[in-house]
């Protein structure tokens, strides 16, 4: 048995190419299971081809991680430069989504911190008190103690 995976044992997940056919064709269109298993098949050689291609631009570029600009002139190198700048649109709104993201977090996690400020604040006042009022027990305990007669 071989441990290498051909195209043939790659599919993407069913409701997800599901949903993305549905949303691109009309309500009242409909697609037969033998169709919607050929765009799955079609779909997984397309990305297989265009992260091939990628992988190729990244080399010439003499670097091993695939980057966005690799994947542009992949798309370029097959005869799809009309979709660059889509591609690019929709990259620049991923960008600015998830600075958003990351600042909404930062800020949660700033309010989160300064909570657990003030949390320890509180229990630091609380111990102080307790601390206190434990020493004066002990005062009063060892003023009552000299005032009493001793038993020999």
């Amino acid at each position: 048995m071989s441990d290498t995976t051909t195209i043939e044992d790659l599919d993407f997940p069913k409701a997800v190419l599901t949903r993305v056919i549905k949303s691109s064709l009309p309500e009242n269109i409909s697609i037969q299971k033998e169709a919607r298993h050929g765009v799955a098949k079609a779909s997984t050689v397309f990305v297989s081809y265009l992260a091939a291609t990628a992988n190729d631009c990244a080399r010439e570029s003499g670097h091993k991680t695939i980057m966005t600009q690799d994947v542009l002139k992949a798309l370029e190198a097959i005869g799809l430069a009309d979709f660059i700048d889509r591609l690019k649109a929709d990259l620049d709104a991923f960008a600015i989504k998830t600075k958003e993201k990351k600042k909404v977090k930062s800020a949660d996690e700033d309010e989160d911190i300064e909570e657990i400020d003030e949390e320890e604040e509180e229990d630091t006042s609380a111990m102080d008190v307790a601390e206190t009022s434990a020493m004066e027990v002990d005062d009063t305990e060892s003023s009552d103690a000299a005032k009493r007669p001793r038993t020999e």
